[in-house]
């Protein structure tokens, strides 16, 4: 499911994986993915995951071979699917179980709630220049002081519209069906009605638990929803085929070519607030006993050079270290500016244009995992397929909702 998807898309890439050729079985579906010679008497750090990550596996393996003290053991579990796997993740790790080390998911909220998380302020003070990094990535999982997760990469989604549709961009749940009406504009965003429906609650707001709100919700995503096929934003025209876009901050082509479309942001064009940081934090388990090490790598992915080699053109994300953010700003602009020159066509966006449009996004960011209530979320996406199908009334879908819902909330 692509909203579940989200999060993790950061975490795949390009680049070479070191394998051992003998997968081990570790029981219960868990597969040992990284051996190590028997003679290697390295304390072990486990980092549990669904499957493997090139990426990261790229890190681990340059952990290993220079690390004297620590060495990371990944431990993937392939025959779950994605769903099955992260419950019975969180499932063991709200028992006090688990690997030392792991990706934060959609319950980063309950896990915090029920202490699960080791707190990494102490370590980041510690050890790390804050300064050196972007403060609204390196916080993005911070709670009451503690921080509970740290990604090594990250990416920006963030909702336009046009600024005669949506003024300067504060809207409510419940001005929504005006604006559309307003702007006589037929599809909300180009996203099915339950990927709207998401978007609904992620970005404006809408309460899963009270029933009329939800109704509305439910109602306005499937009037409101797209039902077409593949698209491309170029083909859109804001404000008569959408009255939102998403934009993917992660490479300048993209402002570019939205630039190009739709003229200047800040002028014609005005960026919702709450934009969404995809940034999947790896965490350490509360319950581990070599939390030391465990940070030990977590520190290794945020060194200026592990950073640095995020830099490059063909890595998807941005990386967290201010320096490498910027060296990435640097290579992927020199390339756009070399395709434009080709073309014989002035770059129609600056550099620093680009730079002041992401610094203003992380400003109102919030990371897609804090902040929701995905178990709440799971109960509603799974039961409104059923309305949306035609296989049941809004009520009766609505009813099967409130039912659970007061189930779950009094668990």
């Amino acid at each position: 499911m692509l909203t579940l998807l989200l999060a993790c898309t950061l975490l795949c890439g390009c680049g070479s994986i070191k394998n051992s050729g003998e997968n081990q079985d570790a029981g219960g579906g868990a597969v040992i993915v990284t051996t190590a010679d028997p003679d290697d008497k390295r304390e072990v750090i486990t980092f549990g995951m669904w499957t493997v990550s090139t990426e990261i596996m790229m890190e681990v393996n340059a952990f290993n071979e220079t690390n004297e003290k620590y060495r990371i053991e990944v431990i993937t579990y392939p025959s779950m699917e994605y769903e099955d796997y992260y419950t019975n993740c969180a499932m063991r790790i709200m028992s006090g179980r688990g690997e030392d080390l792991f990706y934060g998911d959609m319950r980063m909220e309950a896990y915090i709630e029920k202490g699960a998380l080791v707190d990494l302020a102490p370590y980041i003070r510690r050890d790390l220049k804050e300064e050196d990094y972007v403060k609204e990535v390196l916080h993005a999982y911070e709670k009451e002081g503690g921080i509970y997760g740290v990604a090594p990469y990250f990416g920006i989604s963030a909702l336009c519209g046009r600024k005669e549709d949506v003024g300067n961009g504060n809207i409510r749940f419940e001005d929504l069906t005006g604006l559309m009406e307003k702007a006589g504009v037929a599809t909300m965003m180009l996203r099915t009605p339950l990927d709207t429906l998401w978007y609904l609650y992620c970005y404006f707001g809408m309460n899963l638990t009270d029933r009329q709100e939800l109704k509305d919700g439910i109602l306005m995503a499937e009037t409101y929803g797209y039902q077409g096929g593949r698209w491309n934003f170029k083909d859109v025209k804001l404000g008569k085929d959408a009255l939102f876009l998403e934009l993917a901050m992660n490479r300048p082509n993209m402002i570019i070519s939205m630039e190009m479309s739709y003229g200047s942001f800040g002028e014609k064009i005005e960026v919702m607030p709450g934009v969404i940081l995809y940034c999947g934090p790896v965490c350490i388990n509360n319950a581990s006993e070599k939390k030391e090490g465990a940070w030990e790598f977590i520190r290794f992915l945020l060194s200026e050079e592990r950073q640095s080699r995020m830099s490059g053109e063909s890595f998807h994300g941005l990386p967290v270290s201010r320096k490498a953010i910027a060296d990435k700003f640097e290579a992927n602009f020199e390339k756009e500016a070399r395709h434009y020159e080709e073309i014989q066509v002035e770059i129609p966006l600056k550099k620093e244009r680009y730079l002041e449009m992401v610094e203003a996004c992380l400003k109102g960011s919030k990371p897609q995992q804090l902040g929701i209530d995905y178990d709440a979320w799971k109960i509603v996406s799974e039961e409104v397929e059923a309305y949306y199908s035609g296989q049941k009334s809004l009520d009766a879908v609505l009813d099967v909702i409130e039912s659970r819902m007061r189930i779950y909330l009094s668990e």
